[in-house]
């Protein structure tokens, strides 16, 4: 990604802030962008949509399109959801931080929230839970509301997730940043409701952590590039560091499965820092009456600005959302209906052979190989061989997908990207279970074929 001519940027500084940051449900922050795709199916209904992020550390980046904000810590995109067969899955997605852009930021801020009077640490609301790990400095008054009102509301709706999310901070392969790297969930304008990742993962997660799921746009490579562009390198190696200290607490920590809030109790003994914290000085700003709550402590600057949310970026309800893919599957399902009982007519021969080079056969899915990262013309050969061995359509488009970035990430500019891309969205939206025609096969690979000759040609 070329970040050169884009964006010009006011770097933010870093801030330390320990925070426990739970989005209820992603789509309802978002309203409702998609249902999303899993294991090359549609899905058809979202039941849960949760974000779990201890952060550490924050940032404001502003660009030429807005602020950009930055969370960083551990986290967790989980899901549950179901797709045409009707049987619920879950799924999930660990992170390493959240990017919000100012028109999201701000719909957060103004939300409606059940908070304490006079104190803009503590979040409680329809579409965020938010509050300083370290609790010492408030009266117990305020410790008892805040503790009744998270178990409630949300520890004990959400136990099953909770115990899950920790028996994965507790698992010593996860965050482990020489071979994760980062993953970013984004509401960035150009990486909207996707999660970013680095090209560096080491192979066999990164295709795992690629495939697509439910509530999302898309898992891309690029959070590299952006964090480089952002951030110094010294900025970078902080924010690491960071992130090694909060696995190496919540990793160890002790908690009560039966009372979830001891995982605050037992972190906030660790995660108190010497001298004054981002959150006491927020306590030294004028209290104002602004409609926006002060959520991230680099955001403060902006306190009196507002940002409305962009026609580009359409919200729905859930209803919408979901009533529309019924209504899609209706049409499809009577569309193969139709095809079955269609009237048979004569067809000359060269029209017959004509119409079976284009028609799409039934395939059974089948795991896309290992696709190689690190040499073009090995990436392409493998695409070859994924679209002359009959894979489902979406399969190709995600091939086609994960090939492209494995390019672009080597190669800024060349000239077959867009049509990798062009068919990576067309074919990841054909029906499932539908291969290649062999008229589409012929003239793919023949295109496959030009691009091989153009990279060697380039490697001379």
């Amino acid at each position: 990604m070329d970040y050169s001519t884009d964006y010009p940027i006011i770097k933010g500084k870093l801030i330390d802030n320990n925070i426990f940051f739970i989005i209820p449900s992603w789509g309802s922050l978002l309203g409702y962008p998609t249902l999303g795709n899993y294991a090359n199916h549609n899905v058809s209904k979202i039941s849960q949509d949760l974000v779990i992020f201890f952060g550490g550390i924050e940032s404001a980046v502003k660009t030429d399109n807005g602020i950009l904000y930055y969370l960083f810590g551990l986290g967790y995109y989980y899901t549950k959801f179901e797709v045409q067969t009707g049987s619920y899955i879950t799924d999930n997605r660990q992170l390493t931080g959240i990017i919000l852009s100012d028109f999201v930021y701000d719909h957060l801020a103004t939300s409606k929230n059940i908070t304490l009077e006079d104190d803009k640490d503590v979040i409680i609301g329809e579409k965020l839970f938010k509050l300083p790990f370290d609790l010492s400095f408030k009266s117990e008054n305020k410790r008892t509301f805040i503790q009744g009102t998270l178990m409630r509301n949300l520890f004990i709706p959400y136990k099953d997730i909770f115990l899950e999310w920790m028996e994965t901070l507790h698992n010593p392969n996860n965050f482990k940043l020489d071979k994760n790297k980062h993953m970013v969930l984004s509401t960035h304008w150009d990486y909207y409701n996707k999660i970013l990742i680095s090209g560096q993962m080491e192979y066999d997660l990164k295709i795992k952590y690629l495939k697509s799921t439910a509530g999302l746009d898309g898992i891309i490579l690029g959070i590299d590039e952006l964090l480089n562009f952002h951030f110094s390198s010294l900025d970078i190696e902080k924010i690491n560091t960071k992130i090694y200290k909060l696995k190496s607490i919540f990793s160890t920590i002790d908690y009560d499965p039966m009372y979830l809030y001891s995982i605050i109790d037992n972190a906030s003994k660790f995660l108190r820092m010497e001298g004054e914290t981002a959150l006491q000085q927020k306590g030294k700003i004028s209290p104002t009456s602004m409609p926006k709550e002060s959520i991230l402590y680099s955001a403060e600057d902006y306190i009196e600005k507002f940002t409305e949310w962009p026609n580009n970026f359409v919200r729905q309800t859930k209803e919408q959302l979901e009533s529309s893919v019924v209504s899609d599957k209706r049409h499809l399902y009577e569309q193969k209906e139709i095809e079955k009982v269609e009237i048979p007519r004569f067809i000359p021969k060269e029209e017959q052979f004509e119409i079976r080079t284009m028609k799409r056969p039934f395939v059974q899915y089948q795991p896309l190989p290992i696709i190689p990262s690190n040499n073009v013309i090995d990436i392409l050969l493998t695409l070859k061989k994924i679209i002359e061995r009959n894979y489902d359509l979406n399969s190709i488009g995600k091939a086609f997908e994960i090939s492209r970035d494995y390019i672009k990430s080597m190669v800024l500019h060349s000239n077959f990207l867009w049509d990798m891309s062009k068919y990576a969205n067309m074919y990841q939206r054909e029906e499932a279970n539908l291969g290649l025609s062999y008229k589409e096969q012929t003239v793919l690979l023949e295109e496959i074929d030009n691009w091989i000759e153009i990279s060697r040609k380039k490697e001379k």
